[in-house]
């Protein structure tokens, strides 16, 4: 099997990769809400106003199918103690706030562990409601009572610790990550104009595989999945369908030490 290589076509199709082969599959799709922005930075300085923009458009209906077909292929090849992590956040449609609790229906034949709320500093502002500071991770496995979930690697410091009542100054991060997104003068920005963070994609991956593990990202986007487990020991598949984007995702990956045997 191709290992560490990101595929310039859709994930409708992976033939490429053989059944229950991956160990872990994170990823964000397309939101379907018709994108119209992203600068284009380097070194924190932006360049052109706006980055190079992906189709996120569709017809509803095709756009479910689409999302169907790419996660039926992702649990094809996903072990049996497998799981998938999915980044996606609400619609804001003609005035009306659309939860993608809709995405369950695509999952029926998984178990949903946890839904992780993924809160940030800044965002879109508003005068008509709150101004929204979070997205949401669902995380599926296959197995319910077998699946990895390392925890020790993804704790982090108590701000109440005491010594008398706990045995570590360390604890669970619990289900709502306070994580920054990519702003413009981060070193990780990219064109791309919904990129996540390698903080985010770092936990899941500590969390959810083991070194050597295949990390699969049907929408690859701009490599940071791929980033992400390359540096900490893991093993990376990706499909991206624009070129630009995938060209962005090698040239990051061409930085990284691989962390195999850190």
């Amino acid at each position: 099997m191709i290992l560490d290589h990101i595929f310039n076509s859709t994930s409708e199709n992976m033939s490429d990769v053989p059944d229950e082969s991956v160990d872990l599959v994170v990823t964000s799709p397309p939101y379907n809400i018709d994108i119209q922005y992203g600068n284009k930075t380097e070194k924190g300085s932006i360049l052109e106003s706006k980055g190079i923009k992906y189709a996120d458009k569709m017809d509803e209906d095709d756009y479910r199918q689409m999302l169907f077909t790419v996660f039926s292929e992702c649990k094809r090849v996903l072990k049996k103690n497998g799981s998938a992590w999915i980044n996606i956040k609400n619609r804001y449609d003609n005035g009306i706030v659309v939860p993608p609790f809709w995405i369950l229906d695509l999952f029926q034949d998984m178990y949903l562990k946890n839904l992780i709320v993924w809160n940030f500093d800044w965002g879109g502002s508003t005068n008509k409601r709150f101004a929204p500071r979070y997205e949401f991770v669902f995380w599926f496995v296959k197995d319910k009572n077998n699946y990895t979930f390392n925890l020790d690697d993804v704790k982090i410091p108590a701000l109440n610790y005491r010594p008398d009542r706990y045995k570590s100054q360390l604890k669970n991060p619990t289900d709502v990550w306070r994580i920054s997104m990519v702003s413009g003068n981060f070193e990780e920005r990219t064109s791309h104009p919904a990129q996540y963070p390698e903080e985010l994609i770092e936990r899941i991956v500590l969390a959810g595989t083991n070194k050597g593990d295949i990390v699969l990202d049907p929408f690859m986007g701009s490599g940071t999945s791929a980033v992400v487990a390359k540096k900490l020991g893991r093993h990376y598949l990706g499909y991206e369908t624009v070129p630009e984007y995938c060209q962005i995702a090698n040239e990051r990956l061409s930085r990284v030490s691989e962390g195999y045997n850190e």
